[in-house]
C-alpha cells in the first residue's frame, strides 16, 4: 500500500489542517486514470490485467457522447466519498450541495457552485468500462447513479429568484451505482488519500501527477535511486499537452509563482515525505521527473497504534491496510460514550486513545453495546475480577480479535427508482 498523504510539510503548523482520509479504489492511484485536462473523447488506461475506458462513451452506442473524465471529476468523487463512512454498505451518501462545495473548494460561491454542479452532472452521465484482459469480459457502469434533489420557492421574498419565478434547488444526497459501491466494499482493494492535501494542489496537472506517481516512487526508491520518468512520457500518460521544445517542458514544471514542482515537493505522507525534482536525461534531449519518499515517520497516530490492538486486529483475519483505513475514521469519545463509561466506573483518563481506537475498529454500534454491558454489570452489582476498567478492556480486545463478519452486498439505497 502506498504511503497515506496527509498535509504539506512546508506549511506552518498553525496553518495545517487535520487530515481528511478518503478511501477509493487502489487502481485510481496505480495508473493515470483521471486526465490532467478536459477530454473530448474516451481514454484507455491499463492497470495490471484490467483496461479502463474513462468516460466518453455510452453502453447503448449511437450518437450519445457523454463527457470523458479528468481530475476535476476525481476531486468531486473524493469530496463526495469524504461524507461516507468506510464501512457503509449502502449506496446512499447524504450531504448538502453547500457542504460539497466547501469540501471541494473551501467555498460555496456562485462561480464554484456552478462549476461543481456541472461536474456532478457530467458524473451522472458518464460511464466507466473495466475490461478483464484475461477473460475479455467488460463491465460498464456509472459512478453516480442518481441525485436526490428538490426545488423550492426562494426563501428570500426580495431575491431576484422570487421576482423571476425561478426556484431554489436543494441537493439532499446522491446514490452511488451498486457496482461502484461494491468496489468500495472491497477493503483490500482500497487505498487512502487525504482530501485536504489533494485539494491543496492547485494545478490540475500536478493533481493528476500526484494521484499515481507516489505509488511508483514509494517502494525501493530514494534520493540516490529515484523513480524516473521523462516529462514527455509523463505528460502523455496524464493526457496533457506536450510542448515541442525541451525548454518549454521544463518551464511548464518550474515557472510561475506557484510551480508544479513546488506544489508536489514536500508533501507529508504517512511514512515519509514525498520528494520530486527535475534532472536532464543522459542524452540532454529532455528533462525527467525524479521522485522518491524521504524518511520513515513513526510519529503519526495512525501508525503509532498500540501493538497489542494491531496484533488482535490482524488475528481476526483482516489486514494492516484495513486497520489503517479503520483508524482513518477515528473520532473523539462523545459525551454519551463518556456518560456510559462513567456509569460503568471505567477510568477514561489514560485510556481515551485506546477507546477511540476501539470505537473506530469495532464501529460505533458494537462499541456502544460493550459500553452498555459494562454499565449494566456495574449497576447490577456484578463484581469484576480486577477492576471494571480491566474487564471492559479485556472484552474490547476479544471483540477486536474476533473474525470479521462479511459485509453485505450493496443493496437498495432507500431511494425510489
Amino acid at each position: 500500500m502506498i504511503g497515506l498523504p496527509t498535509v504539506p510539510s512546508r506549511l506552518p503548523v498553525s496553518q495545517r489542517r487535520e487530515p481528511r482520509f478518503v478511501a477509493a479504489p487502489r487502481d485510481y492511484f496505480l495508473a493515470p486514470i483521471f486526465a490532467a485536462k478536459p477530454q473530448t473523447g474516451p481514454r484507455e488506461v491499463t492497470v495490471e490485467d484490467r483496461c479502463y475506458t474513462i468516460g466518453g462513451f455510452h453502453p447503448m452506442g449511437g450518437n450519445i457522447h457523454p463527457p470523458a473524465l479528468d481530475v476535476r471529476h476525481a476531486r468531486v468523487i473524493f469530496s463526495l466519498l469524504s461524507f461516507r463512512s468506510i464501512y457503509d454498505d449502502t449506496c446512499l451518501v447524504r450531504f448538502s450541495f453547500n457542504q460539497l462545495c466547501k469540501r471541494y473548494a473551501q467555498s460555496n460561491g456562485g462561480r464554484y457552485a456552478r462549476a461543481i454542479k456541472e461536474i456532478v452532472r457530467e458524473l451522472t452521465d458518464s460511464y466507466i468500462r473495466i475490461k478483464d484482459l484475461k477473460t475479455r469480459i467488460s463491465h460498464e457502469f456509472r459512478l453516480i447513479e442518481r441525485i436526490d434533489f428538490e426545488k423550492r420557492p426562494p426563501r428570500r421574498r426580495d431575491s431576484k429568484l422570487a421576482l423571476s419565478g425561478q426556484e431554489e434547488m436543494w441537493f439532499n444526497a446522491c446514490e452511488l451505482s451498486p457496482e461502484f459501491a461494491g468496489l468500495l466494499s472491497q477493503f483490500r482493494e482500497l487505498l487512502l488519500i487525504d482530501l485536504n492535501v489533494f485539494n491543496s494542489i492547485t494545478s490540475p496537472l500536478a493533481q493528476a501527477i500526484y494521484l499515481y506517481i507516489p505509488s511508483r516512487a514509494y517502494h525501493h526508491h530514494s534520493e540516490d535511486n529515484p523513480f524516473e520518468i521523462t516529462l514527455t512520457n509523463l505528460l502523455q500518460q496524464v493526457s496533457a499537452a506536450v510542448p515541442a521544445h525541451k525548454s518549454r517542458r521544463g518551464e511548464l514544471f518550474t515557472k510561475n509563482s506557484h510551480p508544479i514542482i513546488g506544489q508536489l515537493d514536500g508533501l507529508e505522507m504517512l511514512k515519509g515525505i514525498f520528494r520530486v525534482k527535475l534532472a536532464e536525461t543522459s542524452d540532454k534531449s529532455d528533462y525527467k521527473l525524479q521522485a522518491w519518499v524521504e524518511g520513515i515517520k513513526e510519529t503519526r497516530n495512525l501508525d503509532r497504534a498500540d501493538s497489542k490492538v494491531l496484533t488482535a486486529y490482524l488475528e481476526s483475519g483482516r489486514s494492516r491496510e484495513e486497520f489503517n483505513i479503520a483508524l482513518a475514521n477515528i473520532r473523539p469519545i462523545s459525551d454519551y460514550d463518556a456518560e456510559l463509561l462513567t456509569k460503568a466506573e471505567v477510568e477514561i483518563d489514560g485510556n481515551r486513545a485506546f477507546f477511540e481506537q476501539a470505537k473506530a475498529l469495532l464501529k460505533e454500534a458494537r462499541f456502544l453495546d460493550l459500553l452498555g454491558e459494562a454499565k449494566n454489570d456495574q449497576l447490577e452489582g456484578r463484581k469484576a475480577i480486577k477492576t471494571p476498567t480491566a474487564r471492559l478492556i479485556y472484552r474490547i480486545m476479544q471483540a477486536i480479535a474476533r473474525p470479521a463478519r462479511p459485509l453485505r452486498k450493496p443493496g437498495n439505497s432507500g431511494l425510489d427508482s
